[in-house]
C-alpha cells in the first residue's frame, strides 16, 4: 500500500507543485480513503456471509448520509476504528433491530435523534475554522437529513429496514454526544 500511496503523492506533489504540508494532507486523505474502503469490504463480506448484506447497505447509506454533515468522533488508529465501526454495524443491523419492534420505541428513538442532532451538530475538530454561519447551515442540513430519514422510517414503519435505519440514526446521535465530550476535553487540555 505504501508504494502505491508514495507514487500517487509524489506524482501529485510534482505535477501540482504541492508544498510538503499539502502533500502530507493528500497522503493522509489517500490513506483514509483506502482504509475506509478496506473496512467497508471486510465488514460487507461479514454481513454477506450472514445473509444480512441488504440490511448492512441500508445501515451504511443512513449512517453516511447523516454523518457526512453532522460529524462525530474519529479514532486515530485503524484497528480501533475498525473494531468500533464493526461494533456499530453489528449493533445496528444484527442486535438492536430485534428490540425495536414496538412503534413507540421507534418514535422515541427518532425524536431523541432529531433533538441530539439539532443541539450538537456539527461535531468536528474543524469547527473552529468554520464560521458561525457555516455551522448553522451544516446544522440545518444535518437536521433536514435526519428528518427526511424519520419521515421515510415512519412511512415504512413495519419494514425490518425501518428498525435498522432508526437504530443507525440513534447511534449517530450517541456518537455526536461522545464527539462533543471529546472536543470539550481536548479544548480543556489545550487551555490547561
Amino acid at each position: 500500500m505504501n508504494f502505491v500511496l508514495d507514487k500517487l503523492v509524489n506524482h501529485a506533489e510534482t505535477n501540482l507543485e504541492l508544498s510538503k504540508f499539502e502533500a502530507a494532507k493528500l497522503r493522509f486523505m489517500f490513506e483514509s480513503i483506502f482504509m475506509n474502503v478496506v473496512e467497508f469490504i471486510v465488514i460487507a463480506i461479514f454481513f454477506a456471509f450472514l445473509g444480512r448484506f441488504t440490511g448492512f447497505l441500508i445501515a451504511v447509506a443512513v449512517l453516511v448520509s447523516v454523518r457526512s454533515f453532522s460529524g462525530g468522533f474519529h479514532l486515530k488508529k485503524f484497528r480501533y476504528c475498525f473494531v468500533l465501526t464493526s461494533a456499530i454495524f453489528v449493533l445496528g443491523v444484527l442486535i438492536l433491530p430485534d428490540i425495536s419492534s414496538t412503534g413507540i420505541l421507534i418514535e422515541v428513538l427518532l425524536l431523541a435523534s432529531v433533538v441530539l442532532t439539532a443541539i450538537l451538530a456539527p461535531v468536528s475538530r474543524r469547527n473552529s475554522a468554520h464560521t458561525s454561519k457555516n455551522n448553522l447551515i451544516i446544522k440545518v442540513v444535518s437536521v433536514a437529513i435526519v428528518l427526511a430519514h424519520c419521515i421515510w422510517i415512519l412511512i415504512i414503519r413495519n419494514d425490518p429496514y425501518a428498525s435498522i435505519a432508526t437504530w443507525m440514526i440513534f447511534i449517530q446521535g450517541v456518537q455526536l454526544v461522545i464527539g462533543r465530550v471529546m472536543l470539550q476535553r481536548e479544548k480543556a487540555a489545550i487551555v490547561n
